[in-house]
């Protein structure tokens, strides 16, 4: 795997689609996921394709609704997208901000237990700069 060098000021999103397969950890069910490159300031939304309606999940720290066994988000009428941490790591890990996850189930897929395959899929597209800058938030005191 390669390490960015240097972190863009500006906000990133993937150059191309990328898609996954694999099983669920805690519900055993298949699942499917394609990543999707997304506008400036859009952050990574979950979208749940086997539902019709209020099916977008963003994820941010005010959506996260249990971390009993893994991370779950959910949105105000209760949509949950679970097992999100490995996914979530290897997006902040290769500095996409920015990002369309359509999901068709309630999990992301384990894959072989870790960040690697969706880091490794996350290289193959690549990532781009965006216009705008990123939002950095600064602590300034303890």
């Amino acid at each position: 795997m390669i390490a960015n060098s240097t972190i863009s000021k500006k906000q990133q999103t993937l150059k191309s689609e990328i898609h996954l397969d694999g099983i669920g950890l805690h519900t055993g069910k298949k699942v499917s996921i394609n990543i999707l490159p997304a506008d400036i300031n859009n952050g990574i939304q979950f979208i749940r394709t086997d539902l019709k309606s209020d099916n977008i999940i963003k994820a941010v720290w005010s959506n996260v609704s249990s971390t009993n066994l893994c991370t779950s988000i959910s949105n105000t009428k209760g949509v949950t997208v679970s097992t999100i941490e490995h996914l979530m790591s290897a997006l902040s890990g290769m500095h996409v901000d920015n990002a369309n996850v359509l999901i068709n189930n309630i999990e992301v897929p384990i894959m072989d237990g870790s960040s690697v395959d969706f880091v490794k899929q996350l290289e193959s597209s690549g990532v781009t700069e965006q216009e705008i800058d990123r939002k950095i938030i600064v602590v300034k005191k303890e």
